[in-house]
């Protein structure tokens, strides 16, 4: 079962502090008892299964009270600077991208410029 989470800067701030580093983006989709978080990560490491191989880190997953305002949520997310700048899009129900019969909210990091991108991604290669 995935941990229930009171607010999205609490899930974040669990992750490991090298996937908070790391984390490239996360989409956030409504169902009926919670919202679902599916975080993704720009973390490359070696593969356990294939020697000489490299993997990209897994997505984690992880579920937000269903009463938690999700624009407030990301907002209050941003403010912490703890992922950069945040740049959310809401993928209304049925859209492309969005196989739910809800809002799917999804979240770039260190989005606040190409610059802020750049350096980001310099700085975990």
């Amino acid at each position: 079962m995935d941990p229930v989470y009171p607010t999205l800067t609490a899930a974040v701030e669990e992750l490991d502090p090298l996937l908070i580093e790391t984390l490239s983006g996360f989409a956030i989709e409504t169902h009926e008892d919670a919202h679902r978080i599916l975080f993704r990560f720009a973390f490359f490491g070696p593969s356990l299964e294939h020697a000489g191989m490299i993997d990209q880190c897994p997505d984690k997953h992880c579920l937000l009270d269903r009463d938690a305002r999700l624009e407030d949520e990301i907002h209050l997310l941003d403010t912490t600077r703890l992922l950069g700048t945040l740049h959310a899009v809401k993928l209304p129900p049925c859209a492309p991208g969005n196989g739910t019969d809800a809002p799917t909210w999804v979240v770039r990091t260190h989005a606040g410029s190409t610059a802020e991108r750049i350096v980001w991604l310099n700085s975990i290669a």
